[in-house]
């Protein structure tokens, strides 16, 4: 397995596995989504498997969209899979076309409601504004708190007038404009698997004019993008679990070529990080409707009460860090680490069954990932997962490292330093 792994990938040190390039691009800077991997890899798996636009593509972990958008830029046929219905909804957003003088008319009229604000139903609830609601009666002045009560009424102000717009399209665009202006609003900001108050945050003063200013901001971009850069209705974005879909949906059927990333094996709850934009997007309204969307994510993180696996098998390197982390259990942050680290390659196993089903008989798979550390030893997430490759029926074309990540430092790994990422590329027939 070792010698599959190069080096020398012809994409590895070009910014291909970050999303830091696509501030600029259009339709994808409609929101900045910091665990998104580069177009360019998307654009480099298409140009090397030759595939023709009636092809399908598909990415069974959609996130922000960025598979979905590229192919259909290029005019390709695509679906996209996303659990979370924050990031489903922004990746269909970002399809959308529109009628410029309609969306235009729209925008007059929500920034003048946006000004004039309404009050907002996540006012006084958890760490939405600075006090909490307590009882009916009972308030908490917090220490922190998300939003200031202006951006929050003006936000709510928006929201509200986009029930009266007809336009399907109009409405979605709107929507992602009223959610990135708050969020680029928000006291805290993300950062790594948190999120963490800005520098300075009280005195930044975030209020309704630095709302209405980020608003007017995002709907010229959108504007502006959808004129100079419309997409065809190729693509279909489908919310829910990847392993229920790829079960049960007639939809997908004989892709051609998969460009996905899973979650990472590093205990990131995605859910609590864009916890934020699902409240505000109205896509969950309680604590219950979160943990429920959590217990259908990849069991990659230690923040909810999973099944147990039963799987073990899978492969001699799989072996050896489990050993290892099982018998260095002192030095892990969680005990439920070893349970987590089997249950997210039985999940990986099950996936990758799944879509070797759906696939075409020469169709590929290109599967970013990164490596984790435990325990003091770096698990080779990228080489496991091509050994379950193989068991699942793909053979492994090879293991391209893009970069090696710095690894914040911490007591539990402290010689750990840097994680490799890769991108694993597999192919249904043997090349």
């Amino acid at each position: 397995m070792p010698d599959k792994l190069n080096h020398d990938f012809i994409l590895k040190d070009k910014g291909y596995s970050n999303y830091e390039d696509t501030t600029e691009l259009a339709r994808h800077r409609w929101y900045y989504y910091k665990e998104g991997f580069s177009p360019n890899i998307v654009e480099n798996a298409i140009e090397q498997t030759g595939i023709s636009k009636d092809d399908l593509i598909i990415d069974p972990f959609n996130g922000s969209g960025t598979t979905t958008l590229s192919s259909s830029i290029k005019g390709y046929k695509a679906i996209g899979i996303e659990v979370n219905p924050f990031t489903a909804f922004l990746s269909d957003a970002k399809l959308k076309n529109a009628d410029i003088s309609e969306l235009s008319r729209w925008e007059d009229k929500l920034l003048k409601v946006a000004e004039k604000g309404m009050p907002s139903p996540l006012q006084g609830y958890s760490t939405f504004s600075k006090t909490k609601k307590l009882s009916h009666s009972e308030t908490k002045k917090l220490d922190k708190w998300l939003f200031n009560i202006p951006v929050l009424k003006s936000f709510e102000g928006g929201w509200d007038l986009t029930n009266k717009i007809s336009s399907h399209n109009i409405r979605k665009l709107t929507r992602l404009a009223l959610i990135s202006a708050a969020m680029k609003n928000c006291n805290a900001t993300r950062d790594g698997k948190c999120l963490r108050y800005r520098d300075n945050w009280k005195e930044n003063f975030f209020n309704k004019d630095t709302f209405l200013d980020a608003l007017a901001f995002d709907l010229a971009n959108i504007k502006l993008d959808i004129a100079e850069k419309p997409i065809e209705g190729k693509t279909k974005i489908l919310q829910g679990d990847c392993r229920s879909i790829l079960k049960s949906s007639d939809e997908i059927k004989s892709f051609k070529l998969c460009i996905t990333s899973p979650p990472y094996l590093n205990t990131f709850d995605y859910t609590d990080i864009y916890r934020p934009e699902l409240f505000l997007g109205k896509f969950i309204n309680d604590s219950k409707s979160l943990y429920d969307l959590r217990m259908k994510t990849v069991r990659s993180h230690i923040q909810a009460k999973w099944n147990e696996p039963t799987l073990k098998d899978f492969g001699l390197l799989y072996e050896q860090t489990i050993k290892h982390i099982n018998e260095h259990k002192e030095d892990l942050m969680h005990k439920s680490i070893p349970m987590m680290v089997q249950a997210y390659f039985e999940d990986m196993s099950n996936i990758l069954k799944l879509l070797h089903n759906k696939a075409a008989k020469d169709a590929q798979i290109w599967f970013v990932v990164s490596n984790s550390a435990y325990a003091g030893m770096e698990v080779p997430v990228d080489l496991i997962i091509g050994d379950i490759a193989a068991r699942a029926g793909w053979y492994l074309k090879e293991i391209g490292v893009l970069r090696y990540l710095k690894k914040r430092k911490t007591k539990h790994s402290p010689n750990v330093t840097l994680l490799r990422e890769s991108v694993i590329i597999l192919s249904k027939n043997k090349f």
